[in-house]
């Protein structure tokens, strides 16, 4: 449904409110005395409008696609083999080639000694692996939050949706239904699933941040099952209200939801800030040095 088909959708239940409880009052008293359709309409004016508003510009989920793709690119580029699952949604991530240089980079340099030769091996060879898994796993993090608000997205988009073609369901029936026989269903509440605390690889110190992911996408964690709002429907007023409160608590779902998300983005850069030196090599220290220095046996030159 178009932002345009939304708000139209709005002024119908408007029209179609006022024009139900015209009916409703007219029945009721037997079609005599004056009943003034203007002021019913005026009651009902810009009820629905001000509330579909707001969903006209939600993001587009699609719009989500572009920056997940890089995301999973990326996390391509420091994949060690099969063995690297992303830490949402558990897929596995294909071997980047390139990244094997760096494991026969230690035997190419077999003849070169010195200070600078250590420090590069204990520096910046040894903890590579541990680095590039640990850069997988923020970007997995950062990944499965973005996936987490597109799908939430599209919930609400579907949920607004449907607020509305319930609603001007529920006007058409009002003489036909009970007053309990309306519900709203809401499937943004299981948009966002939580994926618990993953781990970084950081010695002894542990490091962790609470991933969330998009439940669709994620088999294995605990998913929320969609929340049925209860409305009646015994009256044009009694639908409305039931609407607005339907919107409201859509709202509020949208609210957390996106909360919890970015609780996750905020966990997680506060664990790559909190252990930088697991993620990121130390300067190294031949980049300061020039000239004899350089060619020392403090620089890059060995010694037998």
């Amino acid at each position: 449904m178009s932002q345009v088909d939304l708000m139209q959708k709005a002024k119908e239940i408007e029209e179609s409110a006022a024009e139900t409880e015209y009916d409703q009052i007219r029945k009721s008293s037997g079609g005599r005395g004056f009943i003034d359709y203007g002021k019913i309409k005026e009651k009902y004016q810009n009820r629905a409008q001000p509330l579909f508003e707001p969903f006209t510009r939600i993001p587009d989920p699609g719009s989500y696609e572009g920056p997940i793709n890089d995301l999973h690119s990326a996390m391509g580029k420091l994949s060690h083999g099969a063995h690297m699952n992303d830490p949402v949604s558990e897929d596995s991530i294909g071997a980047n080639e390139d990244l094997k240089a760096i494991e026969t980079a230690a035997g190419d340099l077999q003849g070169w000694s010195g200070e600078a030769a250590y420090a590069f091996k204990a520096n910046f060879l040894d903890p590579f692996p541990a680095k590039a898994s640990n850069q997988f796993i923020a970007l997995g993090g950062m990944k499965g939050a973005i996936q987490a608000e597109q799908e939430l997205w599209e919930k609400a988009q579907a949920d607004i949706e449907n607020i509305a073609n319930d609603a001007i369901t529920a006007l058409d029936n009002v003489g036909s239904c009970g007053k309990s026989d309306l519900e709203f269903t809401l499937s943004v509440a299981s948009a966002v699933a939580a994926i618990g605390a993953i781990p970084f690889t950081a010695g002894a110190s542990a490091v962790t941040f609470a991933a969330v992911g998009a439940a669709s996408a994620v088999g294995g964690a605990a998913q929320k099952g969609q929340e049925a709002v209860k409305a009646s429907g015994g009256s044009a007023e009694q639908v409305v209200g039931s609407m607005e409160d339907a919107i409201s608590k859509l709202t509020e779902h949208i609210s957390k939801e996106r909360g919890r998300i970015t609780k996750s983005l905020n966990d997680c850069a506060g664990a790559v800030t909190q252990g930088k030196s697991h993620f990121v090599s130390p300067r190294p220290k031949l980049a300061g040095m020039e000239g004899e220095r350089l060619t020392s046996g403090t620089g890059v030159g060995g010694h037998d």
